[in-house]
């Protein structure tokens, strides 16, 4: 498996990358044990129980995707236990058994919960960054980061998921490992290479995290067909980026620049953010404590009695069970050959 991406043909092979899906085949098969398959794609996830999910090829009979299930058990290896980082149970016959995550991701989580506050917002930023920057400081390029691969622990605090990404040797520089996964084309830093990964194409990749998290929705959610990925690669080739009206808009503009050199860069700059983001969250809950509430005139205690009614009356109803989407609460990629 020392496989180096200048090594690498442009044809022949399957890079992963670019759409999801979830639709069934008749024809699956599924591994013994699995109650229920929560992700269908180059790689399915099925639940085998209330605590473990295993991750399997779509295809049995395609080395490509055994070897990329190997590949994230050694990662994952490599990587060891982190409470950011999704736990591995081990390989079995049939793929890698993973720890379950019942909240889902955090993508489905934004999309049922788009009135999420601001700050909790930024600490999920605060949290993917700071995991990032331990993973890189493994020597390993995740190659695929995106809120679909970002799962919702207990806490509702983040785990990153679907290590299929490379190794890069300390010694030499030179990948060690690849799983032969690269980003989706939101994510996609424009590249002459499109087999060549590197912690400036993960940060990239993390900017649109960022931009997805703290948003609501992906970067040009217009543009959401398999024919406008062209079209896409070329603004971010040309430098053509969403509207920068939005907090941290700085931060994410720059890791699409490549102006970071390292995920820690990006951590300082999130960092400041939280902590301005939480000064003005504290003032104007010490202004809403501490304001007097005055009823001046003839009619100020009746006015008061209203409002207090109007109050009850259009009372927000607080967010319903969270509730899967179409596409599960595992993602994974469909393959798209290199010509």
């Amino acid at each position: 498996m020392n496989i180096t991406s200048q090594a690498l043909p442009v044809s022949g092979y399957v890079l992963r990358q670019v759409r999801r899906h979830s639709y069934e085949d008749p024809n699956e098969r599924i591994p013994p044990g699995v109650e229920e398959v929560i992700s269908r794609g180059s790689c399915h996830v099925g639940r085998l129980n209330d605590k473990s999910v295993l991750k399997y090829a779509s295809d049995f009979n395609d080395p490509n995707y055994l070897m990329s299930i190997k590949v994230e058990y050694r990662i994952l290896q490599i990587l060891g236990p982190h409470p950011r980082i999704v736990e591995s149970k081990g390989l079995a016959e049939d793929g890698l058994i993973l720890k379950y995550y019942p909240n889902g991701t955090l993508r489905n989580y934004l999309k049922n919960h788009p009135y999420e506050s601001l700050e909790r917002r930024i600490d999920w930023c605060e949290q993917i960054v700071d995991t990032v920057c331990f993973v890189h400081s493994k020597r390993v390029i995740h190659c695929d980061i995106c809120v679909h691969n970002i799962l919702l622990d207990d806490n509702f605090d983040i785990v990153l998921a679907d290590f299929q990404g490379l190794v890069i040797s300390r010694e030499t520089g030179l990948t060690m490992l690849d799983g032969l996964t690269r980003e989706c084309a939101k994510s996609y830093m424009p590249r002459e290479n499109l087999w060549s990964a590197s912690y400036q194409t993960d940060l990239f990749a993390l900017g649109s995290a960022l931009y997805h998290l703290i948003n609501g929705h992906e970067v040009f959610p217009e543009l959401d067909n398999f024919d406008d990925e062209k079209i896409i690669s070329a603004r971010f080739a040309n430098g053509e980026y969403p509207k920068n009206d939005y907090v941290g808009s700085h931060i994410v503009e720059k890791c699409w620049r490549g102006e970071y050199a390292s995920a820690v860069e990006v951590s300082i700059d999130i960092a400041e953010i939280q902590g301005a983001v939480k000064f003005v969250d504290e003032a104007l809950k010490q202004l809403d404590v501490d304001a007097p509430i005055e009823n001046e005139g003839e009619y100020g205690e009746y006015e008061e009695e209203i409002e207090g009614e109007e109050g009850e009356e259009y009372e927000d109803e607080e967010d319903g069970d969270y509730e899967d989407d179409e596409d599960g609460e595992y993602e994974d990629d469909e393959d798209v050959e290199v010509l």
